[in-house]
């Protein structure tokens, strides 16, 4: 009797343990591929130019459909996709000029429902980015806006007020942290400075703390922490790397220079590029809180124009884009050691992100 009163404990504390580290990666309900076996590659094309693309490579067979959307759809994605999500059984894309959340399932890639994201004249609300939690995906939108959407009837269900011009977006400790740029008023120097939190359940702003000027990407670690990057006036107040603690104190991360960065599994990801030199990948332990690899790649390849970075949460592989914003960019796989996997040519306009799938 004893002993099948300790199995039972034991037995609960390895459960309750398992559901904590569900939720170190995105949510209970969603975990990533134990193994990826075909990757979808979202292009923004160019803004006003109406030709956003998404990619479709099979890493078995080595295929690649650059216009995997049309491909299946017979028409084209919109103007200018900003971020693309897996959650569930569905995948959301964001397409910022056109107003749209486009919906599609995960298998196929057909779409289920395209989403206006418009203002009560018509006009866009300029979506930019999106993340999932809880049956819900929440996006961010230059209306000044956070958008409710649920993942069972695909209806807008909710809409929040935040900052100016909001971008990154992440949840963690049951709370939603939004970015807030203020990036539309760039011509009068007038960023946002700011970071809102909104209650998952009550969906109301709850809290807005200073972070720094023109705040971009936000991503949390499995302790609470929330990194955020402040991008500066590109004048004479510098980028900066920033660490919002579960308290809400906000401390600055000396010495990291960042462009783009991701978190998985407790490791953040670092692309720094500098118009003119190559591109760099740092990586930084969210644990430590120190860098532990100051330069990623390990077997000499160099990347002009590194653009978005993405990771592989299970196989530990980095994928950067590349970018000048005219020509047909490239994507590059490292394996988790810094060596070149491969490289894929000519993807599209502008690639940005990189979702795994099995």
């Amino acid at each position: 009797m004893r002993k099948n009163l300790y199995l039972l404990l034991m037995f609960l504390a390895a459960f309750f343990t398992a559901c904590d580290d569900t939720d170190k990666i995105v949510d209970p309900t969603e975990v990533p591929p134990s193994q990826t076996n075909k990757l979808m590659i979202l292009c923004e094309g160019s803004f006003n130019g109406n030709n956003s693309t998404l990619a479709y490579y099979d890493l078995s067979t080595k295929n690649i459909d650059k216009d995997f959307f049309n491909t299946v759809n017979g028409r084209g994605l919109g103007d200018t996709a900003n971020d693309i999500l897996k959650y569930g059984s569905k995948i959301y894309i964001v397409v910022n000029v056109s107003g749209s959340i486009e919906v599609l399932d995960a298998k196929s890639g057909v779409s289920i429902k395209n989403i206006d994201m418009k203002t009560s004249t018509g006009e866009s609300k300029q979506p930019r980015y999106a993340a999932a939690y809880g049956g819900k995906v929440y996006v961010t939108s230059f209306d000044d806006t956070v958008t409710r959407i649920d993942t069972a009837t695909l209806a807008i269900d909710g809409s929040v007020k935040v900052g100016r011009d909001p971008e990154g977006i992440c949840i963690k400790n049951n709370k939603i942290y939004v970015a807030n740029s203020g990036g539309l008023d760039y011509g009068t120097g007038n960023y946002d400075t700011t970071v809102s939190i909104i209650g998952r359940q009550n969906f109301t702003v709850e809290k807005t703390i200073e972070v720094g000027t023109n705040p971009y990407q936000v991503f949390a670690d499995s302790e609470g922490d929330v990194y955020v990057t402040t991008r500066g006036n590109y004048v004479d107040i510098a980028p900066a790397f920033k660490k919002i603690s579960p308290n809400y104190e906000v401390t600055a991360i000396n010495n990291v220079q960042v462009s783009e960065f991701t978190i998985v599994n407790d490791k953040a990801y670092i692309l720094y590029n500098e118009w003119g030199n190559p591109s760099t990948i740092k990586v930084f332990d969210c644990s430590t809180e120190k860098v532990v690899t100051e330069n990623f790649v390990t077997d000499g390849i160099s990347i002009s124009n590194g653009y978005k970075i993405s990771a592989d949460a299970y196989s530990g592989e980095v994928y950067v884009t590349t970018s000048d914003y005219f020509t047909f960019g490239n994507v590059f796989c490292f394996d988790k050691t810094g060596k070149l996997n491969f490289e894929l040519s000519g993807v599209g306009l502008g690639p940005n992100k990189v979702i795994f799938l099995n």
